[in-house]
């Protein structure tokens, strides 16, 4: 996947988290982003990759069962990046809310805090076997964050 389309993403959750009234219909969302000059094939994928009932919402709220809170336990063990990373994994929906209880799992089986380095070694032996190429390098690219390597 273009490195273009994950910052596009970032953008569609940025602009429904500022403004979750005024963006949340479609339509007016891809008048937006052709406005800023996005191209409509890319505002096109990157809606796809965004959850429908994320768009839809009011409050940027995911419903009920997308998204768990970390427990205090789980929190305290993962590195701030690790966690964010995690977040950004499970909001763009590449992994699915098994495999993130899978990869906590693992990770409590670690010493100390976990980081991202760790979430990364875990993310390679648990979930991207079973993906594509595209899906890894979207993948690795979430975890490196803005303006991250090219794996």
């Amino acid at each position: 996947m273009k490195q273009s389309l994950t910052k596009l993403v970032d953008v569609i959750l940025q602009k429904l988290a500022e403004q979750p009234d005024g963006a949340s219909a479609e339509t007016g969302l891809r008048s937006w982003l052709k406005r800023q000059g996005y191209a409509a094939p890319d505002i096109e994928a990157a809606l796809k990759m965004v959850d429908p009932a994320y768009l839809r919402s009011t409050g940027g709220d995911f419903g009920p069962g997308k998204i768990r809170q970390l427990s205090d336990y789980e929190s305290y063990r993962l590195s701030p990046e690790a966690r964010a990373a995690l977040a950004r994994l499970e909001m763009y929906q590449l992994i699915d809310p098994y495999e993130r209880e899978m990869l906590l799992e693992r990770l409590d089986q670690f010493e100390g805090i976990v980081g991202l380095h760790d979430l990364d070694f875990l993310l390679h032996w648990l979930v991207c076997p079973t993906r594509d190429i595209e899906h890894q390098q979207t993948i690795f690219s979430v975890l490196d964050g803005p303006g991250g390597t090219v794996h």
